[in-house]
């Protein structure tokens, strides 16, 4: 999860519990669309078309399991061809998108969509239940940091004094 990502409310599993248990190689919160035309002609020589079928993972949370993606020949080919040349860095080529491509070239792959976590990257929040992100005004979205902070955080700054942060965010707001 990034930095700048947060829980919405109490997660009732453990999520790294459940991918092993449920043998899941990757798990994700949400969807977007965005144009992948740079990566059209990679996907269209591994999987004979055009398109993503689900459009791109909003990978600011993902969990996956590294060793499907080291021991997928499929996975790796499709890898490889987005470093060779440094492609990846001479053409944008979103992330996300990749990681949607990912699942689609290998076909043993077990991926689960979870729309059950209420989750949020800055502005955009997923509620619990809701397929696509939304973008929410700036009061709604302290309203919600407000509930995202559930324990109390402490880490010593350099100059050893206590940093509380979700005292600090909850006054903030």
């Amino acid at each position: 999860m990034d930095d700048d990502s947060y829980f919405m409310d109490h997660i009732k599993m453990d999520i790294f519990n459940y991918t092993y248990n449920a043998k899941l190689d990757y798990i994700y919160r949400c969807v977007y669309y965005e144009s992948i035309a740079p990566m059209v002609p990679i996907v269209h020589r591994l999987l004979n078309k055009t398109n993503l079928q689900n459009g791109c993972i909003y990978n600011n949370f993902f969990v996956i399991r590294l060793k499907w993606f080291y021991e997928s020949k499929q996975v790796q080919t499709f890898v490889r061809e987005l470093i060779r040349d440094d492609f990846m860095l001479r053409q944008y080529i979103g992330d996300g998108c990749a990681h949607a491509a990912m699942l689609e070239i290998d076909k043993q792959v077990k991926a689960q969509f979870l729309t059950n976590i209420s989750y949020g990257h800055n502005f955009h929040l997923m509620p619990s239940g809701h397929v696509f992100w939304a973008f929410r005004a700036e009061t709604k979205f302290y309203e919600e940091i407000k509930n995202a902070c559930h324990q109390l955080t402490v880490l010593r700054n350099c100059c050893r004094r206590l940093v509380y942060i979700c005292v600090i965010i909850y006054l903030l707001f």
